[in-house]
């Protein structure tokens, strides 16, 4: 794959994204790109489809972008649907707990939640997306916490 130069990867970006990003947006987004994660059409694309589910997830966290490699994972190796009883199973297998307020805010697009229901994966990646990086914030949550109480028992 070619690798764009920065301003036909902005230029892009901001197409799929749907508006333009500032300049100083785009200064913090470009350390995510790399030997790992090269600037290719590709992958610029696919970084701006995140930012259009997540529009406030910080794309500069490694562990965001291999949560959503992770569910787009998840998408690809199952069927087409799935039962709300079945996702729930499913975040439980991923040691993803989530509140039922929580639960039922993310699925106001969708008409709410039932676990008897038919959902289509395709529907469903905006939840499987923010249930995953619900966990992240949680987890980063905890460090900090737990480091904050350590420097206070110093």
């Amino acid at each position: 794959m070619r690798k764009l130069d920065q301003k036909e990867a902005r230029e892009l970006f901001e197409e799929v994204f749907g508006k333009r990003i500032s300049d100083a947006s785009w200064y913090r987004l470009k350390p995510v790109f790399g030997k790992d994660f090269p600037l290719t059409k590709q992958n610029v694309i696919w970084l701006a489809e995140i930012k259009k589910q997540l529009p406030k997830c910080n794309l500069r966290l490694v562990p965001i972008v291999n949560l959503v490699k992770q569910a787009n994972e998840l998408i690809a190796g199952r069927e087409s649907r799935i039962s709300g009883k079945d996702l729930l199973e499913l975040f439980e297998q991923h040691q993803i707990t989530i509140h039922p307020n929580t639960l039922t805010k993310w699925f106001r697009p969708l008409n709410g939640f039932r676990q008897t229901r038919i959902y289509l994966l395709q529907e469903l990646y905006p939840v499987i997306l923010a249930a995953h990086t619900y966990k992240l914030r949680r987890e980063i949550n905890n460090v900090i916490q737990y480091e904050r109480k350590s420097k206070l028992e110093e």
